[in-house]
């Protein structure tokens, strides 16, 4: 007899009515190749077998190269557009060679949407994000700039990735001030050797205004996987580069002096998976990131059909968390000292003369 397909779940974007899967499609070095376009639609159909319903891409991957493939796949799924969500993302631009083909000055943002949605073959994304804050452009003129993307029915919502809490606030207040749509959401890097923004810095956000998240690098760029239990040649890999060793903390857990005792925590993780009921780390860690009820939607790195199958199964694995799980992966990977800690903050009655 054929197993039962894992149950996908669903949640609302933030405080939005949108409704995303808790896992998500993303493929950030993407190529557009006849290959690698078949290998596309392949994994978007799995997408849709198992329930996703959300699909990530931006216009910096592979130079809009990812999104013109995402948008082939999309059509030639036959799924009608209210049954899947969209989002892009606009900063780093598919063309460096101009001045205004990057940032977030009004001209990029609506230019940038615009090219985005032509490579898509979409009249509209459900949600198009500021791939990064600009600090060379008035937080009002994006705001307006992505007002008149909402207007003009080319996105529903807008959002952020990798601002800061000040940042997300400010616009949020520009946004009322002016009787604009507020960002709903932040991108922002979440796994377990990287807790401190989701779990601490962003806080006040998820209390006070309810705001989602849709978190990438779940298994940071490939460090959270069993091959990573013994040694292992990184050339050839993302890590081997330094930007991304750097962003995926490769050196805090592997560089020579500190290899043995990771690769004891990773064994230890992989004991932990086995007990939930998969021998996968990376399925584990997707699944301790769903688990996270904070997080929206967890965007996955699915260039592979298998890929797309894990992250369902991860969808099952988190409902299996304990405290005593959370306890012994909490001991391999603490949440980091530093930062306001708005969950664990203690309420001074006696603020006036809290000063002297």
């Amino acid at each position: 007899m054929e197993a039962p397909k894992p149950t996908m779940e669903y949640r609302k974007l933030g405080k939005s009515g949108l409704e995303v899967s808790v896992v998500a499609y993303g493929d950030m070095l993407a190529q557009e190749t006849e290959e690698n376009q078949k290998k596309t639609n392949e994994i978007i159909n799995k997408c849709f077998e198992v329930g996703i319903n959300y699909f990530d891409t931006a216009e910096g991957y592979g130079d809009g190269q990812h999104e013109t493939m995402l948008g082939k796949a999309l059509k030639q799924s036959g799924k009608k557009r209210e049954d899947y969500v969209v989002s892009t993302k606009i900063f780093f631009g598919a063309d460096k060679t101009t001045p205004n083909a990057q940032g977030n000055a009004r001209k990029h943002i609506i230019e940038g949407l615009n090219a985005s949605l032509k490579r898509l073959q979409l009249d509209y994304v459900d949600i198009v994000f500021s791939h990064r804050h600009d600090d060379d452009v008035p937080v009002e003129e994006v705001v307006f700039a992505f007002a008149q993307l909402i207007k003009e029915g080319k996105a529903f919502y807008w959002a952020t990735s990798e601002w800061t809490p000040e940042q997300i606030i400010e616009a949020m207040w520009v946004a009322d001030k002016y009787g604009l749509p507020a960002p709903v959401a932040e991108q922002d890097q979440y796994n377990l050797l990287h807790r401190r923004n989701q779990e601490v810095t962003y806080g006040y956000l998820f209390d006070k205004f309810g705001y989602g998240t849709t978190i990438w690098s779940p298994v940071a760029g490939g460090l959270l996987t069993n091959k990573y239990t013994e040694d292992f040649d990184v050339k050839g890999t993302r890590h081997e580069i330094p930007l991304f060793a750097n962003m995926f903390h490769y050196h805090e857990y592997f560089a020579p002096e500190k290899a043995k005792e990771s690769q004891k925590k990773w064994k230890e993780l992989l004991e932990i998976a086995k007990e939930l009921g998969t021998d996968s780390i990376s399925v584990l860690a997707i699944a301790w990131c769903v688990r996270n009820k904070e997080v929206s939607t967890v965007i996955a790195g699915l260039s592979k059909p298998q890929y797309v199958e894990d992250a369902a199964k991860a969808v099952e694995i988190s409902k299996k968390f304990t405290k005593e799980i959370e306890g012994r992966i909490n001991k391999l990977f603490p949440v980091p000292d530093g930062g306001f800690n708005w969950k664990e903050r203690v309420i001074n009655t006696n603020r006036r003369l809290a000063q002297y």
